[in-house]
């Protein structure tokens, strides 16, 4: 059976085709799966879907838990570390540097989704610095695949990320004042749902930095989701 769409994302789907696509990765949504079923776990990944469509695009279907890794977006604001100081899981910097020399990027100013470490990248062809694509709900944002996460979970994306898509998503910050910088991350991940279109091979190697990454991006992916829905011929 072909990938049925949550209700309140399906206008953004039209022209989709699921029926094109196939399963991929299966070992690694086994392991997603396995980790969900481990007593105790608090941060299911309720993987609904992990598929390649014809033209090479990697979907999956998922939560999304708040990635706050990254160096302070600017003067006056707060790193990675400082924002999710629990248990030491905050870093400074991100698996991904923009090209060029560049520096991690920031989670409050850089839309970025995680992918799983171990084998994911290798079965799917996805690479760090890919364009991806993120819906919830009534909501759709490029992003870029920024930083890795572990290898038996799947779902994970910046704040800036998860600002993009809020409402319906939940703010996911605590806000220090009026000027709305993050004081910490909120328990606030997206239980189940959401929605990545990956594309592998579409890095960009240059003209994008901290300055522009959401706009250039956000371009990028807007392109990348068309040419998924054109039909063929």
């Amino acid at each position: 059976m072909p990938f049925e769409s949550p209700a309140a994302s399906k206008t953004l789907l039209d022209g989709v085709d699921f029926s094109d696509a196939v399963a991929v990765a299966q070992d690694c949504r086994d392991a997603f799966d396995a980790d969900d079923a481990r007593p105790g776990n608090r941060d299911p990944s309720r993987c609904k879907a992990l598929l390649r469509f014809k033209d090479g695009t990697v979907f999956w279907s998922s939560k999304m838990a708040i990635d706050a890794d990254g160096p302070a977006a600017g003067p006056g604001r707060l790193s990675g570390s400082q924002l999710d100081p629990s248990n030491g899981e905050g870093q400074d910097r991100t698996a991904y540097q923009f090209p060029e020399g560049g520096p991690s990027l920031s989670s409050e100013i850089v839309p970025y989704a995680v992918l799983p470490g171990g084998t994911f990248r290798e079965q799917t062809g996805l690479a760090l610095g890919d364009v991806v694509i993120v819906i919830f709900g009534n909501k759709m944002a490029g992003a870029l695949a920024g930083d890795t996460g572990p290898a038996k979970k799947i779902g994970e994306g910046s704040i800036r990320l998860h600002e993009l898509l809020h409402p319906p998503a939940p703010d996911p910050c605590a806000r220090r004042d009026a000027n709305g910088f993050c004081q910490r991350i909120l328990d606030a991940s997206i239980g189940e749902d959401v929605l990545f279109f990956a594309f592998p091979g579409s890095a960009l190697s240059s003209g994008i930095d901290q300055s522009n990454a959401e706009s250039v991006t956000a371009a990028r992916a807007a392109e990348l989701i068309a040419a998924l829905k054109k039909p063929a011929g």
